[in-house]
């Protein structure tokens, strides 16, 4: 495992590359699907097997605005603006939006079945994915679609497609690594495309008590686990990265 802090004072920053191969056609005609939608909102549950299920909650709508209500976070991104509140802290930062930050916001597990939506290519960098037959729950007949996400096969996705509307209901995310397998469930309770939000579903209104900082004080002495994001915020503080190499064994 590596974890990334930005911290000191300029130094230059390393560049990591990867190959990839385009994508199976099994995940096009959802991404298709998803990307043609005028807007979407859906509920869900995230559940890593053997810890608590989590509760979230999602409205986006074309063409750059979304607001991600999860257990610890909400985000809100209004076309201009991210705005970023911790739960825990009753606190806020505000950062220019930018349609690569609003696209980088579904690279975690837990927003990626709705990449994209913003994003028509989202699914281009999986190196495989194949169908993989059908799973009935609660009635539903889902197809299933494998895709490996990296090179090496340490990360395979399995998403639920649901025959009425091809879009994924569920999403099974399974990562191996130095022998430890970890299993993440992304499941909708409900999952709606195109109806009204109403104008305020974008607006960001500061809880009482909560305090607004700057973008360097939210993230002073944040670890980071992916170097894009370690890489993009030291760029924007003009700080260099420190690198912290473990194993659990």
């Amino acid at each position: 495992m590596r974890r990334f802090l930005i911290m000191g004072a300029v130094a230059g920053l390393g560049v990591l590359a990867f190959a990839h191969v385009r994508s199976s056609e099994a995940l096009d005609g959802y991404a298709k699907a998803l990307n043609g939608a005028k807007s979407l909102s859906a509920g869900y549950t995230v559940q890593v097997i053997g810890g608590a299920v989590d509760e979230y909650k999602l409205d986006l709508a074309k063409p750059n605005k979304a607001r991600i209500d999860t257990p610890t976070q909400l985000i809100i991104a209004d076309g201009t603006t991210i705005t970023t509140y911790d739960k825990g802290d009753k606190t806020y930062y505000k950062t220019p939006q930018t349609d690569s930050d609003l696209k980088k916001l579904f690279a975690d597990d837990s927003l990626n079945l709705f990449g994209s939506f913003f994003d028509a290519q989202f699914y281009s960098k999986v190196v495989s994915a194949k169908a993989a037959g059908t799973k009935t729950m609660k009635g539903v007949a889902y197809n299933l679609v494998q895709a490996t996400m990296d090179d090496k096969g340490k990360k395979t996705v399995t998403f639920y497609l649901d025959p009425a509307d091809n879009l994924a209901k569920v999403g099974e995310f399974v990562l191996v690594d130095a022998g430890a397998k970890d299993t993440t469930v992304v499941k909708t309770k409900d999952l709606t495309v195109d109806k009204d939000q109403p104008a305020t579903t974008f607006a960001f209104a500061p809880p009482e008590g909560s305090k607004e900082l700057s973008y360097e004080e939210m993230n002073a002495g944040k670890w980071y686990d992916n170097i894009e994001e370690a890489e993009s915020m030291a760029k924007k503080t003009n700080k260099p990265i420190f690198v912290d190499f473990y194993a659990d064994w």
